[in-house]
């Protein structure tokens, strides 16, 4: 059986190449494709830009009408819903005799809303297995019925709606992800970091986030890890097929369960040493009092980490703690992006701004803890209320939300109008977060071109960026810019942070 896939990536051109980078890929597509295959079955993705229909729509077509599949599966988060949604319609509309699938995050948390739409099926959780059921029934000529985690919609518009399945104990029976789809839409680049999956779930409750709203779609263990076996293997795969120098090693955070970490670091340490340290990685880091450990950092060192990745989020302990539901100080973060530096690490910092509960003072301690870290680079974000998640309902509850915005600027658009903060003054701290936190390392036209730089909207970044790859001159400054502009920060402050 045929199955198409379709995606959708903000401020991209979909008829060559629209994504920058292999760290784009989606794995919940990525994964059900591969385990389609391992059972007989087609696959093929199609690429969508939410600023590009008619390009979009000439694409349908011809995906439509060349691989002819007997169902598309769409996956989508909140943000890229309304193009998703476009796109079904226009697909349904055009060809009836098609069975159309949803899933992802959006559906996953908010399947009353979505099933309403141009969906045969919705899928709740993890779809590896639902999928590969659905494929059987219709290939064998049955109605779609009875397979767990799928809202099933009758043509009269009934809804039978199946009890969900535990989530998947054991990640290593799955196969690797299908990243040959991806191929014909990324950009190739030598230098690119491919991601690796090392885990599925979070044991926190961090209001703003969507995992203690999956944790509670289905039973058994949500936070599970895939064997540091299975980890290594997949990377020697990768290695084999396209020697590659950065791996991102995708799990909520690597220290989750420190034994398992050691062990990892080790094996992964060992397979560097059969290819020379050829590779390096990256990864997240979660800030407690249990993965402040000098012997962690050092087996990062061993195995090659180059980078970590720490979600501040905010420099105020009130916020974080009250609103966030992130217990750790603001000491604990500086001793981890210390040890991280002792141990060779680039630190890359999370940051929100405009978060319910937060007041202009504290966004400041936020500036004021960034500019003691120094970090390697700033990822910062406006605060957006996604639907499903515990601090959506609070600001529901509270009356913040009052019109909803266009969800292709969110993250870099005040959505809110705090008591103690306003939208205009959030939009302000957001375009001058980056000058303010490195004031005085950088000349005042560095921080106002890296400033002007990410207030440039999605759409004009790729359109600079694909002229940029293409012409060789351009090519040259643009590395040259790069470096300039993104390149490690100084770390005058690291004597300070030996705490």
């Amino acid at each position: 059986m045929k199955i198409l896939f379709i995606y959708s990536s903000e401020g991209v051109d979909p008829s060559s190449e629209p994504l920058r980078s292999w760290s784009k890929v989606q794995f919940g597509i990525s994964y059900i494709s591969a385990v389609l295959r391992a059972h007989g079955h087609q696959t093929k993705l199609l690429v969508l830009g939410s600023d590009s229909w008619e390009k979009s729509q000439r694409l349908i077509s011809s995906y439509m009408e060349e691989f002819d599949p007997r169902i598309v599966c769409f996956t989508a988060v909140f943000s890229q819903f309304s193009v998703i949604e476009k796109a079904a319609r226009h697909i349904k509309k055009n060809w009836p005799d098609k069975y159309y699938v949803i899933g992802g995050v959006h559906a996953t948390l908010n399947p009353g809303a979505v099933i309403r739409g141009p969906f045969d099926a919705l899928c709740v959780g993890e779809g590896e297995y639902p999928v590969l059921e659905l494929c059987a029934q219709l290939e064998g000529g049955e109605v779609p019925h009875g397979i767990s985690n799928l809202w099933l919609k009758s043509p009269d518009g009934e809804i039978s709606r199946s009890a969900p399945r535990d989530f998947i104990r054991d990640l290593d029976i799955l196969p690797f992800p299908d990243r040959e789809m991806w191929a014909p839409w990324i950009k190739k680049d030598p230098n690119d970091e491919i991601t690796v999956l090392a885990g599925r779930g979070c044991p926190y409750d961090c209001t703003y986030c969507s995992n203690h709203a999956i944790r509670r779609v289905a039973a058994g263990k949500y936070v599970r890890m895939r064997s540091p076996e299975s980890i290594v293997l997949e990377i020697a795969s990768i290695y084999d097929a396209c020697p590659q120098r950065k791996i991102y090693l995708e799990a909520e955070s690597i220290a989750l369960e420190k034994r398992w970490t050691f062990d990892f670091c080790d094996k992964l340490a060992s397979f560097n040493a059969s290819i020379g340290n050829a590779i390096s990685y990256g990864c997240n880091f979660r800030v407690s009092r249990q993965s402040l450990d000098e012997e962690l950092f050092a087996a990062f060192e061993r195995a090659n980490f180059y980078k970590i990745n720490i979600g501040l989020e905010a420099g105020s302990e009130r916020v974080r703690r009250e609103v966030l539901r992130r217990n750790y100080s603001n000491d604990d973060f500086l001793k981890a992006a210390s040890m991280a530096r002792r141990h060779g690490m680039a630190v890359n910092v999370y940051n929100l701004i405009g978060i319910p509960g937060e007041s202009l003072a504290d966004h400041m301690e936020t500036v004021r803890i960034n500019r003691l870290c120094q970090p390697d680079n700033l990822c910062t974000s406006i605060f957006f209320p996604y639907p499903g998640t515990e601090l959506y309902r609070t600001c529901i509850s509270q009356g913040l939300i009052k019109d909803f915005v266009n969800t292709t600027k969110e993250r870099r658009t005040a959505v809110l109008d705090l008591p103690g903060f306003s939208s205009a003054q959030i939009q302000e701290a957001y375009g001058l977060f980056d000058s303010r936190v490195y004031k005085g390392r950088f000349p005042w036209w560095k921080n106002l071109l890296r400033a002007a730089y990410g207030r440039v909207p999605a759409q004009a970044r790729s359109a600079i960026s694909r002229a940029m790859v293409k012409v060789p001159i351009m090519r040259g400054l643009r590395e040259g810019l790069k470096a300039k502009l993104f390149g490690p920060a100084k770390k005058a402050h690291d004597q300070s942070l030996q705490i």
